[in-house]
């Protein structure tokens, strides 16, 4: 600064002295020493230097004062060096060595205008240890000569002062070409700065902003964003793409909303610069803004002209700036929305997508990306937020130390405790684009930017805004509002907002700075209080009991099912971030809260973390009551997702602390889950005595939900252990319950096994109309795994009825979900439908038999992982049944005879009994496999004990046919009778087969 005040005072006074303007770039901070040097030099030789002060901050309008140096210059020395020819020629960012880009292009269009006189008054200058090689090119075919200083004295710039003095004639290196009288041409002003090498992507905005500026006749097109999100690139990009299109100019004009140092552009400024722009002399622009606003818009009518307005601060600044009549295009760049410029179109611009990040931050690195690289850019890009502004930072970081690579790029941006102090180069950094947008908050807007930052989700509603900031809800949409109109938070959906990652970082490390409040309780408790409500909401046997503490003071509406599902399907992400960021007894109330509904929408590994953090929770704090709800919720978890040994240590863990105090109500709750573990294992007898002792504790203390998942699972025990009757009340009595509690998940779980065992007893037409309305129920609710569930029984009953297309079509259905889920249990079993229906169907050749037996040992794979022996033993039986239909007698008697053992074993009568019937109608084919008659009729036997009419008629079917092809026909005969008689009043297709046997033997 000493220096630039020693040529201002030198060059301050008037006279005839020749006026010299100095244009350089700062290459570095000894070549601005040097040129600094060559211009006082000059200025005690009598020659009247200026020069670019952009570092003092004595100019208001850096644009307006560099035309004004211009114009009034008789010389302009362009001083060579590396920065200032690239910076000349265009080859350097948008944002580095703007004033000279923007020099370079008035410059341009001076000597295009009139070649004579600006080839007169430019000289380029070589300082010492320079070459002429710097000069830029586009100076070369108009300047033929320049000057070389050999020596920064009075006597080395003494020539060079004459030269510029008059006072004799710069040295001609070469002929210059005699001046060329011209046509009369309309000169194209354009101070555009060139496209920078880091844009990338925006194919999509790009063409659309360039449909907009080149079909209409006059338009405002707004592009906003947030900080770093390339807006200026990007208007930049689209303006070169349509200049062509503008033959009166394209204006490029940087307002200043948010420049380091510096103070918005004022509006009148800004139009004494576009109106020197334009060629109207300085002495002629009037002093008022409202007369330069109407000199301005008078000057543009008719004309084609394209103006980009560069960070504007606000509608107010940009008004005045508009052109009043068609033909004209403005592009208006800002942080912040303009929703008052009426006529104005917005098209605000997100981070990039994830390969446009990856694509700008190769180019930028100069790093290759092979498919290994790529997924570790792909992780860096993610850590800067997709934002290209931090991109291009690290990207800078990475290239200028070739010894990194990038996994250890990333692993100081993660492991850092400031990651946005890792995210700068020099003089840029993306806490200081932040910043800049931070300033102008008013306080209580400031406030509250700083508190959302320990929201713990990533998303949140106005509600939740006013818990952070403890404010009523009218204040909140008014400060969220200001946040969003500066894209400091993003709208995700209608009255939903998001702080972008580095965004939130940055307030972070305002409040940690500021340390005057911290809402992280405020939070926490309003997410348990309304989740607790939403909660209770949801029919569900461990619904929460009531909300504990202060309610907060605003809350959403949840008055219905549907309106507390759909809040926890929002809310979510934010309720499980909630519980991590809690203590002890906020942890073990968001487990019990959310288990309702983490559990019926299939959110299993959720609940999993979440239950297993709420037991450590409760252990470490000595909540035992709040341990042992725990330990029930994550066994009942642990039993959906097929973890059956630990949801009976936890269970029956959950039981005893509930026996300690003295809650029977808990009790019960633990008792059911117990008996539903034990009937996943296959002990049916001990399940049944667990849930009738539930079932009568629920009775006492009058738990009606419990009661009806007592009487579902009691149902779904007896079809196995009694009878389909008594199996039938119990499933009749909890769809009952159900329906009175209006309890839609209820009624669809009853449903849908009713529609099982309708069907194991042959009731085909009532099967199927209760699983359609179970699949429906269960869709309705969002329930998929009951959903997919009754889709693989409506499918094993479709195959039983002979509809084999519908049945694939609806198993493909079940097993696409359970694939969703990580359900093994129920990936296995629609296997199984799926292997034995698509054979069935088949032309029944060794590749289809290859394609069944290879989905059936899939299955058997997935059920021994979860140690599942019913489905075990399903699997070999349907092996062997499949291996019969090939023809592949003794593996069918070996899988069959296992299946027997295995179902006998864990005591399953319905499968004793099939596999049993399917034995004999083996024996009857292959007489190795044993004596037919006795197989069917020790499934009659058990058939009539448990009630299951189709597996009677079997059995009745095969001793019938036993006996007639031992020549027993009269014996034979009155089997089959009894057999069709039971088909005909089952509605099975079975009817047929036996009536025509019955007919052959009538007729011999």
């Amino acid at each position: 600064m000493a220096a630039t005040n020693e040529i201002n005072s030198v060059t301050t006074g008037e006279g005839t002295r020749t006026r010299v303007f100095v244009s350089y770039a700062h290459d570095s901070s000894q070549h601005r020493r040097l040129v600094l040097r060559l211009c006082t030099v000059l200025a005690r030789q009598g020659v009247d230097v200026h020069v670019d002060e952009w570092h003092t901050d004595l100019r208001r309008d850096w644009f307006l004062w560099m035309i004004e140096q211009l114009e009034r210059a008789d010389h302009v020395i362009a001083v060579a060096s590396p920065q200032y020819r690239a910076a000349g020629d265009g080859n350097v960012p948008a944002d580095i060595h703007r004033g000279v880009q923007t020099e370079s292009a008035v410059l341009r269009n001076h000597l295009y205008r009139d070649r004579e006189t600006w080839t007169r008054k430019l000289l380029p200058v070589i300082l010492p240890g320079r070459s002429v090689d710097e000069i830029p090119l586009y100076l070369q075919p108009h300047c033929a000569s320049h000057y070389r200083v050999h020596k920064l004295s009075a006597t080395g710039v003494q020539e060079l002062a004459r030269v510029l003095t008059r006072r004799s004639d710069p040295p001609v290196l070469a002929p210059a070409p005699a001046p060329t009288r011209h046509r009369p041409t309309a000169a194209v002003m354009s101070t555009l700065p060139r496209g920078v090498a880091s844009f990338t992507g925006r194919r999509q905005e790009a063409e659309q902003l360039i449909a907009r500026v080149t079909e209409q006749d006059a338009g405002i097109h707004v592009v906003t964003g947030m900080p770093g999100v390339g807006k200026t690139e990007f208007a930049v990009h689209v303006a070169r793409r349509v200049a062509d299109r503008f033959p009166d100019g394209h204006l490029f004009l940087e307002l200043r909303g948010h420049t380091p140092g510096q103070g918005p552009l004022a509006p009148a400024d800004a139009l004494r610069s576009l109106l020197v722009a334009i060629g109207v002399p300085t002495r002629l622009i009037p002093p008022t803004l409202d007369d330069r606003a109407r000199m301005w818009r008078d000057r543009l009518a008719g004309k084609r002209m394209l103006l980009v307005l560069d960070d504007a601060a606000d509608h107010e600044q940009v008004r005045p700036l508009l052109p009043g009549t068609p033909g004209c295009q403005v592009v208006i760049t800002s942080r912040r929305r303009v929703p008052a410029l009426e006529d104005a179109r917005p098209l605000p611009l997100t981070v990039l997508p994830p390969d446009a990040a990856v694509a700008m931050f190769v180019r930028l690195s100069h790093r290759p990306a092979d498919d290994q690289a790529s997924q570790r850019i792909r992780e860096l890009v993610r850590v800067c937020g997709h934002l290209p502004l931090a991109i291009a930072l690290v990207a800078g970081r990475l290239r200028s130390h070739p010894c990194w690579d990038v996994r250890y790029l990333t692993e100081q941006l993660v492991s850092s405790t400031n990651r946005l102090a890792e995210m700068r180069a020099d003089d840029r950094a993306v806490s200081t684009a932040f910043e800049l947008s931070h300033r102008d908050l008013p306080a209580d807007v400031a406030r509250l930017f700083r508190l959302l930052s320990c929201h713990p989700g990533p998303d949140f509603d106005l509600y939740a805004a006013a818990a952070v900031g403890g404010g009523d809800l009218d204040t909140t949409r008014r400060l969220v509002e200001r946040l969003y109109l500066d894209h400091l938070v993003e709208e995700t959906a209608p009255g939903r907002y998001r702080l972008h990652d580095l965004v939130r970082h940055y307030a972070a490390t305002l409040l940690a700075a500021k340390r005057d409040e911290d809402p992280v309780e405020r939070v926490l408790d309003y997410y348990v209080h309304v989740a607790t409500e939403a909660a209770r909401l949801l029919p569900h046997p461990d619904a929460p009991a009531d909300p504990v503490g202060h309610p907060p003071a605003h809350v959403p509406p949840l008055t219905t099912e549907a309106q507390a599902t759909a809040w926890f399907t929002r809310e979510r992400g934010n309720l499980t971030g909630c519980v991590d960021l809690a203590g002890p007894r906020h942890r073990v109330r968001l487990a019990a809260v959310l288990h309702p509904y983490l559990t019926q929408r299939g959110h299993w590994d959720d609940a999993l973390a979440i239950h297993n953090v709420a037991v450590l929770a409760a252990e470490r704090s000595g909540d035992v009551a709040g341990l042992a709800a725990s330990l029930r919720d994550l066994g009942a978890v642990q039993l959906l997702a097929d973890d059956y040994s630990s949801a009976m240590v936890n269970v029956s863990r959950a039981q005893r602390l509930y026996i300690q105090l003295g809650d029977a109500r808990g009790e019960a709750a633990a008792i059911e889950h117990i008996g539903a573990v034990q009937y996943a294992l296959g002990e049916y007898a001990a399940a049944a005595r667990n849930l009738m002792r539930a079932l009568a504790l629920s009775g006492e203390v009058g738990d009606r939900y419990r009661e009806a998942s007592s009487h579902l699972r009691l149902g779904i025990v007896r079809h196995l252990t009694e009878s389909y009757s008594r199996s039938s009340l119990s499933l009749v009595r909890a769809y009952t319950l159900y329906r009175e509690l209006d309890c839609g998940q209820g009624q669809a779980e009853a449903l849908s096994y009713l529609g099982l065992l309708q069907g194991m007893a042959g009731d085909g037409s009532p099967a199927l109309r209760c699983l359609t309305k179970a699949v429906a129920l269960f869709a309705e609710i969002g329930d998929r795994r009951g959903e997919a569930t009754a889709l693989c029984r409506m499918g094993t009953l479709l195959r039983a009825i002979g509809e084999h297309t519908e049945a694939l079509a609806t198993l493909h259905r079940a097993h696409l979900l359970f694939m969703d889920l990580d359900s093994y249990q129920g990936e296995a079993n629609t296997l199984r439908g799926i292997a034995m229906t698509r054979y069935l169907a088949s032309d029944r050749t060794a590749a289809d038999y290859t394609v069944a037996v290879d989905a059936l040992e899939r299955a058997l794979t997935l059920a021994g992982k979860i140690g599942d022996r019913l489905c075990e033993a399903g699997v070999y039986h349907d092996l062997g049944v499949l291996a019969h239909l090939a023809g592949h007698c003794q593996e069918a008697t070996a899988s069959l005879v296992r299946a027997l053992n295995l179902r006998t074993e864990i005591g399953d009568p319905t499968g004793t009994v099939d596999s049993l019937n399917d034995l004999g109608r083996l024996a009857a084919d292959w007489p190795e496999a044993g004596d037919a008659f006795s197989y069917h009729e020790r499934a009659l036997r058990m058939a009539r004990d448990i009630g299951a009419f189709v597996a009677q008629a079997r059995a009745l079917e095969g001793m019938g046919r036993c006996l007639i092809s031992d020549s027993y026909s009269g014996s034979g005969r009155a089997y089959l009778r009894e057999a069709l008689d039971l088909y005909e009043r089952l509605g099975l297709p079975e009817a047929q087969g036996v009536q025509a046997a019955l007919e052959a033997l009538g007729r011999q």
